[in-house]
């Protein structure tokens, strides 16, 4: 039960990693995994790696295995079933995709700052500056028409830092940064290829995604690593900071969001949120939106009970 639990928990942070607004790192931290993931990573190191030639069983326990392997192959199905789709979604069915990822947000705050924040002074400052913090990546706007390999492993470096980040959107930055079609795009063809092979293609493709998981392994190996040192060192200050990361995000996942400027070069379009009866889009969808955020919300309480399942085995 553990295991598909936790396989189950992969699903829901691949496919909040592939969204733009929500990060994989919330639904770790909600649901009391996210020291463990991060501890777990550290231990994949050159060293550990060199027993599975002498011992392969010591391997297994030493990278924490049970953990690691179901939570990581929901991740990875996830994200290879959900890219084809969330274009679609995010174009189509726009609201009841932000609705419900904003229902899930809202109801991780609540049970966070309920069960995790302290109420001490020095808590609430680095909360207001995990707010501040957010808010102001949020309103970043940078894009690239010539992407070279460098750069896409830039932006895996530092995608896969906030994807872990709980309140920055590992999605969004690549999307701040020009990649984010880019990799959805080269994703899918990778999967293509396997139905109609083409040579050319597969250099391509092999040459970004190899090169983007490069800069993905070192900068989660990196970062992990770092905030670890931070939780153990600093933990009621840390929680705070990704508390307060996640409330700054919260504008960005709202569903009625009106243009405020648009650049004919630029994929990101700013945005502002509105009230449902002042959206300028053709039906604001009011019912259809409380629905998703409710279903959201819900989803939580499901991920909250499967903490004490983990717990007790």
């Amino acid at each position: 039960m553990r295991y598909f639990i936790l396989f189950l928990k992969g699903i829901v942070m691949g496919a909040s990693d592939l969204i733009p607004g929500i990060s994989g790192g919330t639904i770790a931290l909600i649901t009391g995994i996210y020291q463990e993931l991060l501890e777990s990573i550290n231990t994949l190191s050159w060293k550990n790696l060199k027993k599975i030639i002498i011992n392969n069983k010591t391997f297994w326990r030493d990278i924490n295995a049970p953990f690691l392997l179901p939570l990581f192959s929901g991740i990875i199905i996830s994200i290879l079933f959900f890219t084809r789709y969330i274009e679609f979604l995010i174009k189509e069915q726009t609201i009841a995709l932000w609705s419900f990822f904003f229902g899930l947000l809202i109801a991780s705050i609540i049970f966070l700052i309920r069960k995790e924040l302290s109420l001490k002074s020095s808590s609430l400052i680095y909360l207001f500056l995990g707010i501040i913090s957010s808010y102001l990546i949020s309103q970043l706007s940078f894009f690239s028409n010539n992407i070279p390999l460098w750069y896409i492993f830039l932006s895996g470096f530092v995608g896969i830092s906030a994807m872990i980040l709980p309140g920055l959107s590992g999605a969004y930055i690549l999307l701040i940064m020009g990649v984010y079609q880019t990799i959805l795009s080269t994703i899918r063809s990778a999967q293509d290829l396997i139905y109609d092979f083409d040579q050319e293609q597969f250099y391509n493709v092999s040459a970004i995604l190899i090169v983007f998981l490069l800069g993905v392994l070192i900068g989660i190996k990196v970062f992990a690593k770092f905030l670890t040192w931070l939780l153990k060192l600093y933990p009621n200050n840390t929680i705070a900071v990704l508390i307060g990361l996640m409330i700054g995000s919260l504008h960005k996942l709202w569903p009625w969001q009106n243009l405020s400027s648009e650049k004919k070069n630029l994929i990101i379009k700013q945005t502002s949120p509105v009230l449902p009866q002042n959206f300028e889009g053709e039906d604001s969808q009011l019912i259809n939106g409380i629905l998703f955020m409710f279903f959201g919300f819900i989803i939580i309480f499901f991920l909250e009970k499967s903490k004490s399942v983990i717990e007790n085995e």
